[in-house]
């Protein structure tokens, strides 16, 4: 069954015809009225002249507006006014291109400061600081979180200064590298949920409490055959607070690693 894009309530499609998007023509002025207060599609500036850095800097903006998805080659020249191959001459592949706009973007990351002397200090500061890279850019997600990622002077910079600001006596390299990237996939997997709620709200009109809300029937009948969820939980719980959630998550995992991973840890591997 099909739903309203703009409110969630399901629609009886014609057998024949256009599709309905929207269950009544209230629903469709609303996302019309959304899409026209939404702020105008900033354009790419065409840089005076191609340097790699400023076609770097406008892949940025691009990727920032559309998503790693919509980042292309051509899409890119056209934003610049320019023929595709003339970006070929600075970078080899979108992959190449990747690579230099992640190197570009964490240079934004404020390393830690001489006063977190401690591992566990420092490792909570790049935390946070990796998390506000992905709401700032949340392209940068899809492009790092991989067993693949785009190996540049950027990312190995980083890895360079986590690692070594974890450093303890007798915690072999790998075992850093685990507590390294346990951290970093905590706080990758928790960014997946702003980055999305994004893209619904931009596609949909809707705030996650608006959808919420107008499933309250709907979430109260089904929650009839679980009596835990039907006690404690209803529409307006599901509403997530992202910064307290990455907050409690990563508090939890960092007091366990410090109970009974480094501390503990007297082996090399």
């Amino acid at each position: 069954m099909d739903r309203c894009t703009q409110c969630g309530t399901e629609i009886d499609q014609p057998e024949r015809g256009r599709r309905r998007r929207y269950c009544s023509r209230s629903c469709q002025a609303r996302a019309y009225r959304a899409r026209a207060a939404a702020p105008p599609v900033a354009r790419v500036a065409r840089p005076r002249s191609l340097t790699s850095g400023r076609i770097a800097t406008a892949a940025i903006a691009l990727a920032d507006h559309t998503g790693f998805a919509g980042l292309t080659m051509r899409r890119l020249a056209t934003e610049l006014g320019i023929a595709t191959m003339s970006l070929y001459r600075h970078f080899s592949s979108r992959d190449a291109l990747v690579v230099a706009m992640t190197d570009a973007v964490l240079d934004e990351v404020e390393p830690p400061g001489g006063h977190l002397a401690d591992w566990r200090s420092r490792l909570e500061h790049e935390a946070r600081e990796e998390w506000g890279l992905y709401r700032r850019h949340p392209w940068v997600l899809p492009a790092i979180a991989s067993s693949r990622p785009p190996i540049g002077r950027g990312l190995l910079s980083a890895a360079e200064r986590i690692l070594t600001g974890i450093e303890q006596p007798g915690v072999g390299p790998e075992r850093l590298l685990s507590v390294y990237l346990a951290v970093s996939g905590l706080v990758q997997g928790l960014a997946l949920l702003p980055a999305a709620e994004e893209t619904e709200r931009a596609a949909t009109g809707q705030t996650m409490e608006e959808w919420w809300s107008h499933r309250g029937e709907e979430l109260a009948d089904l929650l009839g055959d679980f009596p835990f969820l039907s006690e404690h939980f209803g529409p307006e719980s599901m509403v997530v607070d992202f910064d307290a959630l990455f907050d409690f998550a990563l508090k939890t995992l960092l007091d366990g690693l410090e109970t009974s991973v480094i501390p503990a840890s007297t082996d090399n591997n």
